[in-house]
């Protein structure tokens, strides 16, 4: 049933991540046909400076979702209506931090933004922004964490594509009738405001003794517990926004506002494929967790071999399509003058995969509650990226900015995490992974060789070539990876259980 729950999941977010990403695709190709480069970039700009705001909820829906496992699995709906409330009070709280803060935060514009347009006022759009933000910790937005530690994420992301589809068709409209950037700014309050509400009325139906009035505070060494998660948690969720937030940041006040509209095209496109690898991936996490509580630290060693063998798999064949097919979409897309070198594309893609190939342990570490026990790893992580993007942008531009977040990465967190779990989750040495990572990666690199040097052999371009560039993505990666690792333990568990689930579906329609 467990896996029969993450399945489900895996499939509803890899299409709902995938349904808004291409909305999001489309709807930046018109904002570039109707506005122009600048106005992308601060959009960019703005959307970057608001996940850095976001900081101030430090990974409080990861831990309390950690805390809701075992109340769900056991049915203790006090309990569950204990961490519920508190999590509601929280977060109406941490709403108004973030309107603070922003607010704070405007008079630093100007120093934050090179190459600017003067033809719309950036401090309303900011505040825009940044009440989009608050609001998307209001209108019952607590009540969505629920439906996730229940193995019911599919629903969260149905709304959300949903919210997003009729947000970002309200903002193409604008831009065609008036070609406006704060109408499209001020629509796009409306997508957090329509996926809290849609969520929570879902979780009112499915759970009503969440209005129970009567519902007891919970105990302090409860919120000892929470709390030292959440300060754990924290750090993580200030590397994350610091490694994945700050280039922008860095590119525009150190470049220029357009190279962020452009870095941004690129990203769009490699985010957006990454959102949808995670959702894959990130469905499995609240039945990890229920693993972790049940199951052997052997048989959770094997889950998370299985779940790496397929980290390994998805993300060399995404890799290798990206770094033949990213140019050729963006320069079709957005046009040959917004088109990046081979370098910039092999750096993006690089740290791509190379995060992609740390996908299990992120799981592992939320699934398990790792959050205070790896406290030093992300604060580091986030230095060093900070300090060796800024060194590196004013000796090499952009590259430089790419390549010091690749390079903050390799010194700690691709060693690190995994290293945390094995002793800590599975108390085993992390040897046969590294062993295991060093075998993918010799992999990887080969494939990606191999197809690289037969696209460049193809004699014609155009449509043609194209199509065989598609036919050697989709062949070689997966060829070479079932040839490598078929009669591999995780390869035979993987298969048995993709047999058993498919079956078990049947028979449920059956019936």
């Amino acid at each position: 049933m467990r896996s029969k729950k993450a399945i489900v999941n895996t499939l509803a977010g890899g299409l709902g991540t995938l349904l808004v990403g291409l909305l999001q695709f489309v709807g930046r190709i018109v904002f570039i046909r109707f506005l122009s480069d600048e106005y992308l970039g601060i959009s960019s700009l703005f959307t970057n400076i608001l996940s850095i705001l976001s900081l101030t909820e430090l990974g409080l829906s990861t831990a309390v979702c950690f805390r809701l496992y075992q109340p769900l699995a056991e049915g203790d709906r006090e309990t569950i209506k204990a961490v519920m409330r508190y999590f509601r009070r929280a977060y109406f709280v941490i709403g108004w931090v973030v309107i603070v803060l922003g607010a704070a935060l405007l008079p630093l514009l100007p120093y934050l933004m090179t190459g600017t347009t003067g033809l719309v006022d950036v401090r309303v759009v900011y505040l825009l922004y940044v009440l989009q933000s608050a609001l998307s910790y209001w209108f019952w937005a607590y009540k969505a964490i629920l439906l996730q530690a229940d193995q019911k994420l599919y629903i969260v992301r149905f709304y959300h594509v949903i919210a997003n589809l009729l947000v970002i068709a309200l903002q193409l409209l604008s831009l065609m009738l008036f070609r406006d950037f704060i109408v499209y700014s001020a629509l796009g309050l409306l997508a957090a405001v329509f996926v809290n509400l849609f969520s929570a009325r879902e979780v009112d139906k499915r759970y009503p003794y969440l209005s129970e009035k009567n519902c007891r505070r919970l105990k302090k060494e409860e919120k000892q517990s929470l709390f030292r998660d959440v300060s754990g948690m924290s750090l993580f969720k200030i590397n994350t926004t610091v490694v994945n937030s700050t280039d922008n940041l860095i590119i525009s006040a150190f470049i220029n506002v357009r190279t962020v509209a452009l870095y941004g095209n690129y990203q769009l496109v490699i985010s957006g494929i990454s959102q949808v690898a995670m959702q894959l991936f990130g469905g499995v996490t609240a039945t990890v967790g229920n693993y972790y509580a049940e199951d052997t630290k052997e048989h959770n060693e094997l889950v998370f071999r299985c779940i790496q063998l397929l980290c390994y798999w998805v993300y060399t064949f995404l890799g290798i399509g990206l770094l033949l097919f990213l140019n050729p979409v963006i320069q079709l897309c957005f046009g040959q003058s917004r088109v990046f070198s081979t370098e910039l594309v092999f750096l993006q893609v690089f740290y791509f995969v190379m995060n992609g190939f740390q996908r299990t342990s992120f799981i592992y570490r939320d699934a398990c509650g790792l959050f205070w026990k790896g406290k030093v790893r992300p604060a580091a992580t986030a230095a060093l990226n900070i300090v060796i993007s800024i060194v590196l942008v004013h000796s090499i531009g952009l590259a430089g900015v790419i390549a010091g977040t690749i390079i903050s990465w390799l010194l700690t967190t691709w060693w690190y995490d995994p290293c945390l779990i094995y002793r800590q989750a599975f108390a085993m040495s992390p040897r046969s992974y590294f062993i295991g990572y060093a075998k993918a990666a010799f992999l990887t690199a080969a494939l990606g060789a191999l197809c690289i040097v037969l696209s460049k052999l193809v004699p014609f371009g155009g449509i043609g070539g194209l199509i065989v560039d598609m036919i050697l993505c989709m062949s070689i990666p997966n060829l070479g990876y079932y040839l490598v690792y078929r009669k591999s333990e995780e390869f035979c568990y993987l298969k048995k259980l993709g047999i058993a689930s498919l079956h078990q579906m049947g028979y449920n329609r059956k019936k």
